[in-house]
């Protein structure tokens, strides 16, 4: 391994553009932020170090069992956050980068590429709405400690780089000129940088300053240092990748697990295929689905242990995790169609890891085809929906969950083998009983549940415990205020004649009253817009609700309410303790 004459900035986008610099199938994601970005081109404008890179030299001839990725050109949160593969077949010789992947693809993106995170507050659906396009921006009217009004940065950055639409860029005055960062590829030289300030009229001495530094970090200054291992031994780069990102937190336990099986999958592109469930389940269900999801829903299968370590990962298990893929990919997509037609969405499915033995389950007791849809498996399917339910609702996942993963998935292991024909959910929790993570039910616990609000990501699976009749499969149901929210106000009260006192001012006062389980109801779209923001009564009355139905007391008035939440709060308790039980 040898130390390299370093690159211009310039030469190395060019690489990237000819595919001289690729990536090994066994790097991870694109993982910078926005922010980590600027704060890259920043450090480069101040003349601070980047760190080298370790690239690892191929002849493309020999590359005939392995797999080369591009550096990623244009990022789009959770949507395009990977490479593409590259045929190196034409490709006489090329780099690999081992180390440096993250600062490439970052330079990359400020200068050719473009970077699109989700607005705030948006839906996250893929379109230029809510995940609109931006590219980098350097600000010709701003440099720290020139420009005291503008010093209040918590950070040390003197250049402002910000990723904008370009119509932001539009937006020019006294405090802002903004140049986009990629044009500066096309100016080359004195003569060029000269003739770009007589077009554009920038006769600032400040912005002459700040553009011409631009310029000379990405053409002129050799800023790319790199070491460069000669040898074709791709045990030996993979043991180089390894150490080097093994010993720091710039590689995750799931990318170096990641790695191993890459290495191990003979037949099938491990990298396209993990990537690609997670890609289509992303798109599908919108639930946040990553590569570590599905590595350890193997372990979880296939092995003992099933703690996330590099060491339970070996050649020979990512050979037997390539045999059962297809097997293991329907499961794990048959039961997000479950759990999506229980009516969860990514708000208010709290654990992903109280997903695994529900795949275990299917998958074990090859019930995986037509799980969903088949009438024989109704009865199996309502009391997974309750024991998930239940197992969120107790949030027995948080924390290291791995203890309670293999208790759970050691006792469904055990019931089918004595021949079980539905999910053993009393077995599991006669098993949790005996741990820090019991799902049984106490009277604090319940006292718990009924104050929840509606906002919470908890209020669903009460609800839908509540409320087990509703079609949750096609969305049709909503979360509703018994008494309307808007109702508890002071001039509404006044005017239904409601005053308050110290007897009752805590209950139309506290949300813990109003905006709880005690005082909501799970309907469907018809039921929903009977009720609007009618008046309890008027609505019960005009379509004659059934009180035991929808756990309604007697008293229906909103002048009642004190003893409206006393006696639902009994009714609700019963029917909570009964349905948590299992």
């Amino acid at each position: 391994m040898s130390f390299f004459p370093p690159l211009s900035i310039a030469d190395a986008i060019d690489k990237i553009d000819y595919n001289q610099y690729l990536l090994p199938a066994i790097q991870r994601d694109f993982v910078w932020s926005s922010s980590k970005i600027e704060m890259l081109f920043d450090s480069l404008m101040q003349g601070y170090p980047i760190g080298s890179m370790l690239l690892w030299r191929v002849n493309g001839k020999n590359t005939e069992n392995q797999r080369f990725y591009g550096i990623l050109k244009k990022y789009r949160e959770r949507y395009l956050i990977r490479s593409e593969e590259i045929s190196t077949k034409n490709i006489p010789s090329f780099e690999v980068v081992l180390d440096g992947q993250q600062r490439l693809t970052a330079l990359y993106l400020g200068l050719k590429g473009s970077y699109a995170y989700k607005g705030y507050n948006l839906a996250w659906k893929d379109t230029e709405y809510s995940i609109p396009t931006r590219y980098l921006y350097l600000n010709l009217k701003y440099k720290k400690n020139r420009r005291n009004d503008l010093n209040d940065r918590d950070d040390d950055r003197m250049y402002e780089f910000t990723f904008l639409k370009p119509e932001e860029a539009l937006n020019s005055d006294d405090n802002n000129k903004w140049f986009k960062v990629g044009d500066i590829l096309g100016i080359k030289g004195t003569a060029q940088l000269n003739s770009y300030f007589k077009k554009n009229d920038i006769v600032d001495e400040e912005a002459h300053e700040i553009l011409s530094r631009l310029h000379d970090i990405v053409h002129l200054e050799k800023l790319i240092h790199y070491y460069l291992e000669e040898s074709s031994d791709f045990t030996r780069a993979l043991n180089i990748f390894i150490r080097i990102n093994s010993g720091g937190i710039s590689l995750s336990y799931s990318d170096l697990v990641m790695s191993t099986t890459i290495m191990g999958w003979m037949r099938l592109d491990a990298k396209k295929e993990i990537n690609g469930l997670v890609d289509e389940l992303v798109k599908e269900y919108g639930f946040p689905v990553n590569k570590d999801f599905i590595l350890r829903t193997y372990l979880v299968l296939y092995s003992d242990d099933i703690k996330f370590r590099v060491q339970n990962f070996s050649i020979k298990n990512a050979k037997e995790f390539e045999t059962y893929w297809e097997e293991i990919k329907q499961s794990i997509k048959e039961v997000f169609q479950l759990v999506s037609d229980f009516g969860y969405a990514p708000s208010t499915l709290t654990s992903m890891n109280a997903l695994l033995p529900i795949v275990y389950y299917l998958y074990k007791t090859d019930r995986v085809k037509g799980f969903c849809q088949k009438v024989g498996y109704k009865e199996d399917r309502a009391l997974i929906k309750r024991w998930l339910h239940v197992v969120l609702l107790h949030q027995i996942f948080g924390g290291q969950a791995e203890g309670v993963l293999k208790a759970i998935r050691d006792t469904i292991k055990k019931e089918i083998s004595k021949g079980t024909d539905k999910f053993p959910a009393s077995a599991i929790a006669n098993r949790l009983s005996k741990t820090n993570k019991s799902i049984t039910v106490d009277e604090e616990f319940i006292q718990g549940l009924l104050y929840t609000s509606k906002d919470s990501r908890y209020a669903f699976p009460i609800l839908a415990l509540l409320f087990p009749h509703l079609d949750y499969k096609n969305r049709d149901f909503h979360l509703d205020h018994c008494h309307p929210l808007s109702h508890f106000n002071e001039k509404k009260l006044k005017a239904k004649g409601i005053l308050l006192n110290d007897n009752n001012k805590e209950y139309f006062t506290d949300w813990d009253y109003f905006n709880s389980i005690i005082n909501l109801q799970m309907l469907d779209g018809n039921e929903n817009k009977s009720k609007n923001a009618k008046d309890l009564k008027v609505w019960v009355t005009d379509n004659s609700i059934t009180f035991k139905k929808y756990y309604l007391p007697k008293e229906l008035d909103l002048a009642d309410f004190p003893t409206f939440v006393e006696k639902r709060t009994e009714l609700l308790t019963k029917v909570l303790t009964d349905v948590l039980t299992l």
